[in-house]
């Protein structure tokens, strides 16, 4: 047996539809607003794209050189806290770096 929906049952499915979508993209623009804020001055400064979407650090060298800035400050972190195990892996990755850092 075949149902037929009445244009009045049509319009009301479609304002149902029509409403359930502005629900969800209201919540979704909602959850997503805080990535579309303005970056702090201290984040604008630490990051590695300027606010054209330019690369700042020009050189493979250079972006090499702040990872082991940022290695050294985490390492120091680790040994403050007495995380051994995880400054053994620290190392392993700054050497590997350190060696790409000298081969440039």
């Amino acid at each position: 047996m075949k149902m037929q929906m009445t244009n009045e049952q049509l319009e009301k499915l479609a304002e149902i539809l029509a409403e359930k979508i502005i629900i969800n993209m209201t919540n979704y623009f909602e959850k997503t607003q805080s990535a579309f804020e303005p970056m702090s001055p201290e984040q604008f400064f630490h990051h590695q794209v300027d606010g054209f979407g330019n690369v700042k650090h020009s050189s493979r060298k250079d972006l090499l050189a702040l990872q082991l800035n940022q290695l050294e400050e985490q390492r120091s972190k680790l040994l403050s806290e007495e995380k051994y195990e995880l400054l053994i892996e620290l190392q392993e990755i700054y050497d590997k770096i350190k060696k790409e850092y000298d081969n440039l």
